[in-house]
């Protein structure tokens, strides 16, 4: 398992494919879910996986965005994504990585 890059593979006309990298599986995917309910012109692809190194496959589509979601009462959802970032070529940051913070406060 290689470092995912973001020019491996080229862009698809009017398609983008998100990756959301988190440990709360129920929270990736009503965020996925909500995501793919938005109208919108482009098709929208969404991924989600528990942490990275994703595996080698050929048939793995071009990740145009990559979405860590990071719950802050979870030691472990940081370790995660701290793990995941090594996994990352440097060139995904320049505009194709972004943080979610969730947890920050509670409900009473």
């Amino acid at each position: 398992m290689s470092a995912l890059r973001p020019l491996d593979k080229l862009p698809g006309l009017n398609a983008a494919t998100i990756l959301l990298v988190g440990t709360e599986d129920a929270l990736l995917q009503q965020l996925a879910d909500s995501m793919l309910k938005e109208d919108c012109t482009s098709e929208l692809n969404v991924h989600l996986a528990r942490a990275l190194p994703l595996p080698c496959s050929v048939n793995r589509p071009r990740i145009d965005l990559i979405v860590f979601v990071v719950n802050l009462h979870s030691k472990h959802s940081l370790q995660n994504v701290e793990e995941s970032l090594c996994h990352l070529d440097a060139a995904f940051f320049l505009g194709k990585v972004t943080f979610l913070a969730t947890g920050g406060r509670r409900l009473p």
